[in-house]
């Protein structure tokens, strides 16, 4: 007797493997652009809910095989037209029907979609905490776009696009806290006043549209990258929120032969 004659092998184990391999597939390339889908634990929960219930289905099925022979013709007929039935266009939800016909798979499949969406943006959302100047995302934008067009050539001109709105956000920040500032200095005053509720609301709108601006350009960067690419957009970050961002690295300070300090009091 071979490996293939045993009973839970050939009737329970292949059909379940192939069906969740096949699934994978699907979900990997359904997926492709649209997130990770092993962003979170809970998105990683759906996947492998979804890839156990391809593998029951594939069992059952196998199993159910050879009795639907004797279904009548009406189960038949009637199976057909409900597959036949008009469908709703792409950008909506699944209908009931299908979701009832795919044992929940297809209710399942929509749950992932909408956790990876979330996961790419709280990721984004705890990824641009920290900054807190325009000047900050203007250097972290521009290294990111440099970055995304060196690995991702393809991807240059829809990367090209979300910087021009990133920067142009970026700009209009700027502009009101320049304006903002020069309101606030008296003249003959060594310091400036404190801003007005509005001068506040104003800097504030401006920097928000910005940041999320700038969180739509690291949101493209983190669907269409990889994971491994995710230590060099820390490092990006860190160089960006650094004091001596602006400022080419200085000169090595000469180390003098002797201890003894010529500049005394």
């Amino acid at each position: 007797m071979t490996w293939y004659h045993h009973s839970w092998l050939a009737g329970y184990a292949l059909p379940a493997a192939l069906s969740a391999g096949l699934a994978w597939i699907g979900l990997a390339r359904h997926c492709a652009g649209k997130g990770r889908l092993l962003g979170s634990w809970r998105s990683s929960g759906l996947t492998l809910l979804v890839l156990a219930l391809t593998g029951a289905v594939g069992i059952a099925a196998g199993l159910a095989l050879p009795h639907l022979a004797k279904l009548p013709p009406v189960a038949a007929g009637l199976a057909t037209g409900v597959t036949t039935m008009p469908r709703k266009r792409q950008d909506e939800t699944t209908q009931p029907y299908v979701k009832f016909m795919t044992l929940g798979i297809a209710w399942f499949r929509e749950r992932l979609e909408y956790r990876m969406q979330l996961d790419a943006r709280r990721w984004c959302d705890r990824f641009m905490d920290g900054f807190e100047k325009s000047t900050q995302l203007r250097v972290f934008v521009h290294e990111l776009k440099n970055y995304l067009v060196d690995r991702h050539p393809p991807l240059a001109k829809a990367v090209t696009n979300l910087f021009d709105a990133a920067d142009k956000a970026m700009i209009n920040a700027l502009e009101v806290q320049t304006k903002t500032d020069e309101a606030r200095r008296e003249i003959h005053i060594a310091w400036m006043r404190e801003p007005t509720d509005e001068e506040v609301y104003q800097c504030r709108s401006a920097f928000g549209e910005a940041l999320n601006r700038c969180g739509d350009l690291l949101l493209y960067a983190y669907v269409h990258g990889r994971r491994t690419e995710h230590a060099d957009l820390e490092a990006l970050r860190t160089k960006a929120l650094s004091n001596d961002a602006f400022h080419s690295s200085a000169l090595p300070q000469q180390r003098r032969r002797f201890s003894l300090r010529r500049n005394r009091p």
